[in-house]
């Protein structure tokens, strides 16, 4: 698993997946993606080489913490804090998901356990800035609005990158709010995806990569982004990596694996690009 790091004791990388698509608001199956993604990063596959040559085993030791599953959403989000509190101390975490309402809980759990703030860069085809969803406050369409009503991120140090399903509420409350959206046609055109902030979150929702390649997702939206350019723009990033999550892959929906082996492919890159600022154990 894992493009052959090292299990370790003292990893300076978690893997925690999240077992949970109660918030969904179209396709339902997410909550089976940890396994299916972990699968897809296997060594029998891939090597652990990225695309500018960071070898990931010299950089990474990991443990793998299992799955969060729960009955309710705040029972999701009650066992990610604890687990992520519990044990960080500097270390990378990565989160399997789950729908992207998982984002809110892994976003607020290293709020709490961080001295220190972040920004969140959010790859998505919608902007996820409902106040309610059907009577879900906590729908995955309403991830950004309760992070940023909360407090656990400035909106000032929010960018949504691939957004092409917006509404009218969303952009206006963004507009007046101060998150930066870059679009799906912008974001295509960009070369670089310049930041405000040096400490970041990412979060990817599979769906602000085109249907053509991710298929396998909660809520498709045609006209997204390709895998080679979601992929060049992380390798542009400059920032200290956090934390990071991969949602919305709904394994039944995932024809030939094209989806889980796009997520592989994230995953890998954004470890290359944390590995700028890897932290690894006492």
């Amino acid at each position: 698993m894992l493009f052959g790091i090292p299990r370790s004791s003292v990893p300076n990388l978690y893997v925690l997946g999240v077992a949970w698509d109660g918030s969904s608001s179209f396709r339902r199956g997410a909550s089976g993606a940890p396994r299916v993604i972990r699968a897809a990063t296997s060594e029998a596959l891939y090597n652990s080489f990225t695309e500018d040559l960071v070898d990931l085993r010299e950089a990474w030791s990991y443990d793998d913490l299992g799955d969060v599953a729960g009955s309710t959403f705040g029972e999701i989000v009650e066992r990610v804090k604890s687990i992520v509190t519990s044990r960080y101390l500097g270390q990378l975490f990565l989160f399997l998901g789950g729908d992207h309402s998982i984002t809110y809980a892994t976003v607020r759990a290293l709020k709490e356990a961080s001295p220190e703030g972040f920004g969140l860069v959010y790859f998505d085809a919608h902007p996820d800035l409902y106040e309610s969803y059907e009577g879900d406050p906590y729908s995955h369409a309403c991830v950004l609005r309760r992070i940023v009503e909360d407090g656990l991120v400035h909106p000032s140090n929010i960018v949504i990158v691939g957004v092409r399903a917006p509404t009218r509420e969303q952009i206006v409350y963004a507009e007046e709010a101060g998150i930066k959206i870059i679009t799906a046609s912008e974001a295509r055109r960009l070369t670089e995806l310049n930041l405000s902030f040096d400490r970041a979150y990412i979060s990817f929702d599979l769906d602000v990569l085109d249907p053509a390649h991710a298929p396998g997702v909660g809520n498709p939206e045609p006209g997204g982004l390709s895998t080679r350019e979601l992929v060049d723009l992380v390798r542009s990033l400059r920032v200290d990596v956090i934390g990071f999550d991969v949602v919305e892959l709904i394994p039944s929906y995932d024809c030939s694996g094209i989806t889980a082996y796009a997520a592989a492919k994230i995953i890998r890159e954004t470890l290359g690009l944390a590995a700028r600022g890897a932290r690894r154990p006492g």
